[in-house]
């Protein structure tokens, strides 16, 4: 007698009932729904043979035939598969050697065997002889009878699930097929997490084949009070012009308020522990790795990359520069290191989403507002400081200053006081609107990070002022491209520099000008799509 498995896979390809015409050959992604059904049946099947392929086509029962699993073929099969006694006999056979039996749709592509095993799992620990998996979908609560007025069509209105039986597969006791087909059996609705799509249509075939070539991309970034907030900003950006890919973010645990404030609401989330990081990304099956988080080490790019992840670095001068797939150090325009694979220069560079439908201030004879802007922690309270070293000149000289702080700026009540009662501030805090705000200014004083960039996008000369030395080395901010770099912030002397540089630049209008004049051939809308079509390019391979 023949050993019973565990399992035996029942897949139904009726031509007779297909969604349209040899929906069941023809390649979705590459591979046809026959074949991807018995690819996923010899997975979950003990044995190949215990695969059972029930057609009315010549042309699937060779392909069955050729994959080495059983096949079942009879011309006059039907959707209704007990409609003969020839069905019904191979069927008890097939229940006779096997526990249970998968009924498993070839309509239904992104099916994972997991989904199948954690289902036959649920069946085992339950009472009940069959498991029929069913998916919840949400729809607006509503009431067909209920008085409807105008109001009611403005008011937000509660969601509702409703659970749908899934045909993506089934699974029921083999021992069932040996009493009578008649009688009633207890079935277990099992709801899963999973969309299960079935395909019915052309819009579900493109769907699933958009869905099958998504690969996963995990970006990794670091975000607090000492970096500030650039390197989430830039892989937002970047997350946000990908469409056809899973997106993942992963932090260390010290810097997950950060990530989870602006990221954490779009995006799939996550925080580890330092010493799990690597082992962490690496359990989430990465096609993809993009760090932005400062220095790579060497040994965590070559485990990431030998684990089959593509890896992509920014701005990253540390040893795992040399080792990614690509390193991308827009912000430093002339090579620090060696390698091929790393690109230089603000020609990377690429402004965020607000940006696109912005309008570059055009040269005013007349200053009236100047932007104050150090980043999202400006950790050395330079917001502050400058602004102290600049009031009374821009009071005396009917100048509006534009203070915009980040999220992690802690100074912030403190900046309200002593702002209170000047007639010539407006204070935004944590704002999703800088370009607007830049839109109204002719000049301004910030950091030496991104902000720069930005500003030339919008043609702004700027006082830079470099928090720290890292920051220092972004040689951008130059005469040459529009800005007056005033080097690393040293207390008093700092601030002088800025006061004396500030009253050149709005007495002196044939300098602002120069200025001015330099910065209009900037225009980085174009950038971010050249860096996606890198990242696309590497995935297409």
């Amino acid at each position: 007698m023949t050993e019973r498995q565990d399992l035996g896979i029942v897949i139904q390809a009726v031509k007779k009932a297909v969604a349209f015409q040899d929906d069941l050959v023809k390649k979705l992604a590459g591979v046809s729904l026959i074949e991807r059904a018995i690819e996923k049946a010899k997975v979950l099947a003990v044995k190949d043979d215990h695969v059972y392929v029930l057609t009315d086509s010549e042309e699937i029962e060779l392909i069955a035939i050729r994959n080495g699993v059983s096949v079942f073929f009879d011309s006059e099969l039907t959707r209704d598969i007990f409609a003969t006694k020839n069905e019904i006999t191979y069927l008890k056979t097939v229940a006779s050697n096997n526990q249970s039996i998968v009924g498993l749709s070839p309509y239904a592509p992104l099916l994972s065997v997991q989904t199948v095993l954690n289902a036959h799992i649920a069946l085992k620990k339950s009472d009940k002889d069959a498991l029929r998996p069913v998916v919840r979908i949400s729809g607006i609560a509503g009431d067909q009878q209920k008085h409807v007025t105008i109001d009611s069509l403005f008011t937000p209105r509660q969601c509702d699930y409703i659970e749908k039986n899934s045909g993506a597969f089934f699974i029921l006791k083999g021992e069932l097929f040996l009493r009578s087909l008649n009688n009633p059996i207890s079935v277990l609705a099992w709801e899963t997490e999973d969309a299960l799509l079935e395909i019915e249509s052309y819009q579900d075939w493109w769907v699933a084949e958009k869905l099958l070539k998504r690969r996963r991309i995990v970006f990794r970034v670091i975000g607090n009070e000492l970096v500030g907030m650039g390197h989430i900003y830039r892989a937002l950006t970047l997350a946000h012009g990908i469409t056809d890919h899973e997106v993942l973010f992963v932090c260390e645990t010290k810097d997950h308020d950060a990530v989870d404030k602006l990221a954490g609401y779009d995006y799939w989330f996550e925080s580890y522990e330092s010493d799990q990081m690597l082992h962490k990304i690496m359990e989430l099956e990465p096609d993809l790795v993009i760090n932005d988080i400062l220095s790579t080490n060497k040994d965590d790019i070559k485990k990431m990359r030998s684990g089959g992840a593509l890896v992509i670095n920014f701005e990253d001068l540390g040893s795992g520069a040399t080792e990614s797939n690509l390193t991308i150090n827009e912000l430093y325009e002339k090579p620090k290191i060696d390698g091929d694979h790393i690109l230089w220069g603000h020609n990377y560079f690429f402004v965020r989403d607000e940006f696109d439908n912005a309008t570059p201030v055009k040269f005013d004879q007349k200053v009236s507002a100047l932007l104050l802007t150090f980043g999202g922690t400006d950790q050395r309270n330079l917001t502050g400081k400058i602004y102290t070293a600049l009031q009374a000149y821009c009071v005396a000289d009917n100048i509006l200053i534009y203070i915009v702080t980040g999220p992690g700026y802690k100074e912030y009540n403190r900046l309200i006081d002593d702002t209170k009662d000047a007639p010539n501030v407006l204070i935004t805090h944590d704002t999703g609107v800088m370009s607007g705000i830049m839109e109204q200014v002719q000049l301004a004083v910030t950091s030496n990070g991104r902000t720069v960039y930005e500003l030339a996008h919008m043609n702004i000369p700027a006082i830079v002022v470099s928090q720290h030395e890292r920051e220092n080395t972004h040689s951008f901010a130059t005469r040459e491209n529009g800005f007056i770099n005033v080097g690393v912030y040293h207390k008093g002397t700092t601030e002088r520099l800025v006061q004396n540089e500030l009253q050149n630049l709005v007495n002196n209008h044939e300098h602002r000008e120069n200025l001015y004049d330099k910065l209009v051939s900037y225009n980085f809308d174009h950038n971010r799509n050249q860096v996606l079509q890198l990242i696309n390019g590497m995935l297409d391979k």
